[in-house]
């Protein structure tokens, strides 16, 4: 994830110094103009969605290839998520996969 490393008010301006990691560097791809920075802290989320098959006024669906691009086989029954309003724009951040990087698991062998 990324960090602020300086904020800096010029002018009416604000200019931020990120530290980003290698996939989010990728992930721009040359681009330097309208991103967008989210927080994405777990205190940040306040609004779980279901996730599911059929559609109702609080269910998030996703199509199988997605799922499928990015390996996720189980989906979380309740996915934590935040809209945000940026310039008259609404964006909604939801996170369907929890890192497990440096936590053991351990399962009970039969």
């Amino acid at each position: 994830m990324a960090e602020i490393r300086s904020i800096d008010m010029r002018k009416g301006n604000i200019l931020v110094n990120l530290r980003i990691s290698k996939d989010e560097y990728d992930l721009l791809s040359q681009e330097t103009r309208d991103l967008l920075i989210l927080p994405a802290h777990s205190n940040i989320f306040d609004r779980p969605l279901t996730t599911g098959k059929l559609g109702n006024s609080n269910r998030i669906m996703l199509p199988k290839k997605i799922l499928d691009r990015y390996e996720i086989t189980d989906l979380e029954k309740k996915v934590p998520a935040k809209t945000f309003k940026i310039n008259d724009e609404v964006y909604l951040l939801i996170k369907l996969k929890k890192s497990s990087l440096g936590i053991p698991l351990f399962r009970e062998v039969k």
